[in-house]
């Protein structure tokens, strides 16, 4: 087998796809993502907003944390097209975005 430039295990048609998928990714929204669900917190959120609404204070009583780091979690979810929040009065409660429900999907194999 010779080691030149253009010896590749698929046909160079393939290959000229897969180059171009590469140079054209914008992966910023999917590391977003995996980077929002690199915390066992935050995976357990989205579970818990798939079965229902919640607000802050529902998930600091479930999680027994501070309100501020639970802020900070639900904040990068958020960030990352996760979840969004409506407000009600003194309450804001989130819910799964589209994508989110897509993760939740996910989620829920294996848990």
């Amino acid at each position: 087998m010779s080691s030149g430039a253009n010896d590749y295990r698929v046909d160079p048609g393939m290959m000229a796809d897969l180059e171009s998928i590469v140079a054209e990714s914008d992966l910023e929204a999917a590391l977003d993502i995996f980077e929002a669900l690199s915390d066992e917190r935050r995976v357990l959120v989205m579970r818990l907003l798939d079965e229902s609404e919640l607000c802050v204070c529902d998930l600091v009583a479930i999680f027994d944390i501070e309100y501020s780091k639970l802020s900070y979690h639900l904040k990068v979810l958020k960030e990352a097209g996760l979840v969004t929040a409506d407000r009600d009065g003194n309450y804001v409660t989130y819910r799964p975005t589209e994508c989110g429900e897509d993760v939740v999907d996910v989620i829920r194999q294996f848990l």
